[in-house]
C-alpha cells in the first residue's frame, strides 16, 4: 500500500501554496495497525548506558602530590601512568580504584593511557584540576583502552541474523566467552547502503586496523556492538536485540572488540571524572574498544585564548559498548574549520548503546556527530550552540549530525537542544534515525549564520528518518527580508530558513544537488511543532497522537530537579523548558567575562553561498 509522505501536513502545504498540489511525494508502509506514534519497524530497544548508572568508587589507591606535580611546571606524565597501571593491578570488578588528582594544574608530555579495567582517574573537580598536555605529537590528552591493539580473525556468523534477534550462531565459538564484547558486521548491501567518497570508521579490504582485521571480500558499513550472555556449542545469548537485520548474503561476521580479558583488545568499566583537559593535538579524550566506560563532569577546552587549545575530536568512542558521557562542557577548537579537527562528541565505529546526556557543547564545527554508529545509542538532554565554519562566514553548520560517515543507524536523540537536527550524507548515507521531543530554533545563538538555515535537514539518500514532538524554528526568523518555509526540497527554495530541508548536498555534492526522492519519500514527521505554520502537524496515517514522555526513561531524571520535564512538549505552555545543562552554562557565564568571539568566526553574507567543499571527515 503506499501514503502520501507527511499525509495530512502535505495537503495543508498544498493548500497553503507552499508546494505545488501535484507535487506530494509518496512513500511505502503499512498504517493499519496503531502501533504508537513511531512505526515499530522505526524503533529499536533504547537501553543505554551503564546498567545501574555510573559506579560510585570510594577506594582510593593512590593520591598524586599537588605540590610535586601539580604546579603546572613538573612533568606528571610518568606520576599519573604509573599510579593508574598500579591501581589496575589492585583492581577487580568488587573493588574498583581510583587514582586521585588533588586541586592543580598537570602539565604532561604523552598521553595519559587510562587503560586498566576497573580503574578510575578522578579530579577535585574541572575548576580545580587541569590536566595540560604540552606536546607538539600527534596525540590525544587522554586515551582510554589499550592503544594499538591486535584484533582476533574474525568468525563466520551462520545464516541470517533478523533485527531485533538476541541469539546468533557462528561457524566456531570456541574462541568466544560469556562476557566478551563482539563487532557484528557485514559486507555492504547496496540497496539501501551508500558508502559516499572515503572509507573510514569501518573494515575494508586493507589490513588489520583500528577498523578492525581485515575485511578481504569488501567494506562492512554496516555493524553493532554484541554482549554475549550465554553460549550454547556454536549458539550465542546476546545481553541486548540485534538493532538492525545481517543477512547471510553479505557475510556477517563477528569479531572480538571491547572484550576485556588476557589476549583480547577491550577495557572495562574505566572512568574518567571531575577534571579539566586541553592541549590535545588528535583530540582530547579517545575511547577505543571501552564496554561500561565514562567521561562525567569532563570539562575539555580546545580554546587557545585559555590554554594550549585542542585539534580534533574532544571526545571520541570507537568501538565502544554501552559507555556514558555525561554532565560534561566540550567547547573551542584551535582552528574551527571542516576536516574533523573541530569535533565535539563523536559516537564512531560502530558503536553501540552509547549514553550522552546533560553535557554543554559549543564552539565547535560539529558538536555531536555520529560517524558510521552502530544503533541503540541516545543523545538526550544536551545543550548545543554555535555549530560554524570559521572561514565560510554565511553557513550553518549542523548541531547534532546523526550521520557524517555511511552506515549510522537506530541510534535516538531526545531531549536536546541544538541550532538544528538531522543528519548530512557528505562520507555515505545512513538510516533508521529518530528525533524526538527536540527543540531546534534553526540557527545559532552567538555566531551568526544566514545561509543553511533549517530546524531539520535529513541530507540527500539519508533514509527512514523520523521527527516526532519536536519545535522547530524560532519565531520571526526571517534571512536576507525572506519568512521561513515549512518544507524545502527543491533549490527554489534554498535561500529561505526552512523548519524541514530534505533531500539536499546529495553525497557530498554542492547543496544544490538534491537526491532522487529518497529522503523525503522515506521521511516521518509527526506532532511537530513549527513557527512557520504556527501550529502541531500529525501524519493522519499514524493514528495515535499519544507522545510518551520518553523514549528510554520510564521517570523524571533526577537532575532536572525543578524543571519541566518533558523538556519539550509541542502541545504544552511553554513548548520548550530549560535545560539543566542550560543553567549550568549561564552560571559559568556569570562567573566569568563575556565571551570574546574570534576574529575569524561570525559574519554575515548571501544567504545563497554554499559551503566550502572538503573530503576529509
Amino acid at each position: 500500500m503506499t501514503r502520501t509522505l507527511l499525509a495530512g501536513r502535505a495537503l495543508a502545504l498544498c493548500a497553503a501554496g507552499l508546494v505545488a498540489a501535484g507535487d506530494a511525494p509518496v512513500r511505502a508502509g503499512d498504517a493499519d495497525a496503531d502501533d504508537g506514534p513511531i512505526p515499530a519497524d522505526r524503533r529499536t530497544t533504547w537501553d543505554p548506558g551503564i546498567p545501574g548508572g555510573i559506579p560510585a568508587i570510594r577506594a582510593v589507591h593512590a593520591t598524586l602530590d599537588a605540590r610535586a606535580f601539580g604546579d603546572g611546571v613538573a612533568d606528571a606524565t610518568g606520576a599519573i601512568n604509573a599510579a593508574i597501571q598500579a591501581a589496575g593491578a589492585a583492581a577487580s570488578p568488587a573493588r574498583r580504584q581510583v587514582v586521585l588528582l588533588p586541586p592543580g594544574t598537570y602539565r604532561i608530555t604523552r598521553s595519559i593511557e587510562l587503560n586498566r579495567s576497573n580503574v578510575v582517574l578522578r579530579g577535585a573537580g574541572p575548576e580545580r584540576t587541569r590536566i595540560r598536555l604540552d606536546s607538539r605529537e600527534p596525540i590525544p590528552v587522554v586515551r582510554m583502552g589499550v592503544f594499538w591493539p591486535d584484533y582476533p580473525a574474525p568468525v563466520r556468523v551462520v545464516g541470517s541474523v533478523p533485527r531485533g534477534a538476541r541469539t546468533l550462531v557462528v561457524a566456531d565459538a570456541r574462541g568466544i566467552q560469556v562476557g566478551d564484547v563482539l563487532q557484528l558486521d557485514q559486507l555492504d548491501d547496496p540497496s539501501y547502503v551508500l558508502r559516499g567518497d572515503q572509507n573510514h570508521a569501518k573494515r575494508g579490504p586493507r589490513p588489520t586496523d583500528v577498523n578492525g582485521p581485515s575485511s578481504p571480500g569488501g567494506y562492512r558499513s554496516v555493524g553493532q556492538q554484541v554482549e554475549v550472555a550465554s553460549r550454547s556449542g556454536n549458539t550465542l545469548g546476546l545481553s541486548g536485540p540485534t538493532h538492525i537485520a545481517f543477512d547471510a548474503a553479505f557475510a556477517p561476521e563477528v569479531f572480538e572488540t571491547a572484550t576485556a580479558r588476557a589476549g583480547q583488545p577491550g577495557t572495562r568499566y574505566v572512568g574518567l571524572e571531575d577534571l579539566a583537559v586541553t592541549g590535545g593535538n588528535e583530540g582530547s579524550i579517545f575511547l577505543l574498544n571501552v564496554a561500561y566506560g565514562w567521561v562525567r563532569d569532563v570539562e575539555s577546552d580546545g580554546d587557545p585564548r585559555t590554554g594550549p587549545g585542542t585539534s580534533g575530536a574532544h571526545v571520541l568512542v570507537v568501538h565502544g559498548y554501552r559507555c556514558e558521557i555525561r554532565g560534561s562542557h566540550v567547547h573551542h577548537a584551535r582552528s574551527v574549520e571542516p576536516g574533523g579537527g573541530a569535533y565535539g562528541i563523536v559516537i564512531s565505529h560502530q558503536s553501540s548503546g552509547v549514553l550522552v546526556e546533560d553535557n554543554i557543547v559549543r564552539w565547535l564545527n560539529k558538536p555531536i556527530v555520529m560517524v558510521g554508529s552502530g544503533g541503540g545509542n541516545v543523545v538526550a538532554y544536551n545543550y548545543v550552540d554555535d555549530a560554524f565554519i570559521a572561514s565560510h562566514a554565511s553557513w550553518q553548520e549542523s548541531g547534532i549530525d546523526a550521520s557524517h560517515g555511511s552506515f549510522a543507524h537506530h541510534d535516538l536523540f531526545e531531549g536536546n537542544r541544538a541550532p538544528n537536527l538531522g543528519g548530512d550524507s557528505t562520507h555515505g548515507n545512513s538510516g533508521w534515525q529518530t528525533f524526538f521531543r527536540n527543540y531546534a530554533p534553526g540557527t545559532n545563538g552567538t555566531v551568526a549564520r544566514t545561509a543553511n538555515l533549517r530546524a531539520a535537514g535529513v541530507d540527500g539518500f539519508n533514509r527512514d528518518y523520523t521527527f516526532v514532538g519536536n519545535v522547530l524554528l524560532r519565531p520571526g526568523l526571517v534571512v536576507d527580508g525572506q519568512r521561513p518555509v515549512y518544507l524545502s526540497w527543491s533549490p527554489a527554495t534554498l535561500s529561505a530558513a526552512a523548519a524541514f530541508r530534505v533531500g539536499a548536498a546529495s553525497l557530498g555534492g554542492p547543496v544544490e544537488r538534491f537526491d532522487d526522492g529518497t529522503a523525503l519519500r522515506t521521511l516521518l514527521a509527526h506532532g511537530n511543532f513549527d513557527a512557520v505554520t504556527g501550529r502541531v502537524t500529525w501524519d493522519p496515517s499514524r493514528p495515535s497522537r499519544d507522545l510518551p514522555a520518553s523514549l528510554f526513561r520510564a521517570s523524571k531524571p533526577a537532575y532536572f530537579g525543578d524543571e519541566l520535564w518533558p523538556y519539550v512538549d509541542p502541545l504544552r505552555e511553554p513548548r520548550v523548558g530549560v535545560l539543566p545543562a542550560e543553567r549550568r552554562l549561564e552560571a559559568m557565564r556569570r562567573r566569568s567575562a563575556p565571551s570574546v568571539t574570534p576574529a575569524s568566526a561570525p559574519g554575515r553574507s548571501s544567504a545563497r553561498a554554499g559551503p566550502p567543499r572538503t573530503s576529509a571527515p
